[in-house]
């Protein structure tokens, strides 16, 4: 429990340096919003058998009864408001809005929608996933320079070939090198600038190293940002989780 807390912080600083407004936005945890949403929750865990969940979500008896009603939970912040709640999420979450939208109208609201992005690969290879328990799959906005130098060179899957003679021969190919990968979906806005990077490499001009520097230098240059708005951050959570105009309008109502 103590460590989910200090991550949930850690987690909300983060989403503050994004640059959200905190009147219109709301953080919440459910250990402290837990009065407002467990009326609902109770509703929709009813509308939810065991074996409908163990069929969503492949549930076993190994599994601990928590787990087993979050669901319920995960489902309420699209009952905030009477309006269509959009969800941007990764795939995996599906399955919680699918049985939403079993449900919602049962109890007067709308199906949700969602936005599933792009599978983003690990910093290990472009069928993985980033682990938080898997330092070396991710890079994390705390880590320093040294720490992204080191894990890019070390751990970044490379789409290049095994020696440089052979690379200047056959190119390498940026379909499965993680670190264009990043630029493509994070680091490089100019799409002109994305292209050439991806025919010198396809062309063996460019190396996979020296392709990683340019992935290193691009994420050195965010965290620091990220850092320094992450230190502003820390005299907002309040704003953010209570005193918000959102936030104050939230912790007034129920969710029923």
């Amino acid at each position: 429990y103590e460590d989910t807390q200090k991550w949930s912080y850690e987690n909300i600083l983060d989403i503050i340096a994004v640059g959200f407004d905190p009147d219109r936005t709301f953080i919440f945890q459910d250990t402290e919003f837990i009065a407002n949403i467990y009326p609902m929750a109770v509703k929709v865990a009813r509308k939810i058998n065991f074996s409908l969940a163990r069929a969503v979500f492949g549930f076993t008896e190994q599994n601990n009864i928590g787990i087993i009603f979050f669901p319920a939970l995960q489902i309420i912040p699209t009952f905030f408001e009477k309006k269509r709640c959009l969800i941007p999420s990764a795939i995996d979450q599906d399955p919680y809005w699918r049985i939403q939208r079993d449900i919602a109208e049962s109890f007067g609201y709308y199906k949700t929608a969602a936005i599933h992005s792009k599978f983003l690969p690990a910093l290990t290879g472009p069928t993985q996933k980033m682990s938080a328990s898997k330092p070396e799959t991710a890079i994390y906005l705390t880590d320093d320079e040294k720490t992204v130098k080191r894990k890019i060179f070390k751990y970044a899957f490379s789409g290049g070939r095994p020696t440089i003679e052979l690379h200047r021969k056959l190119g390498g190919n940026p379909d499965i090198d993680v670190s264009f990968i990043w630029l493509k979906y994070f680091f490089e806005p100019d799409d002109k600038r994305l292209k050439e990077i991806e025919e010198e490499y396809r062309s063996g001009k460019l190396l996979s190293g020296e392709l990683k520097q340019i992935l290193i230098d691009k994420i050195n240059v965010f965290l620091r940002e990220q850092r320094r708005r992450r230190e502003k951050a820390l005299d907002l959570v309040d704003k953010f989780k209570y005193d918000g105009a959102l936030a104050r309008e939230m912790w007034s109502k129920k969710i029923i």
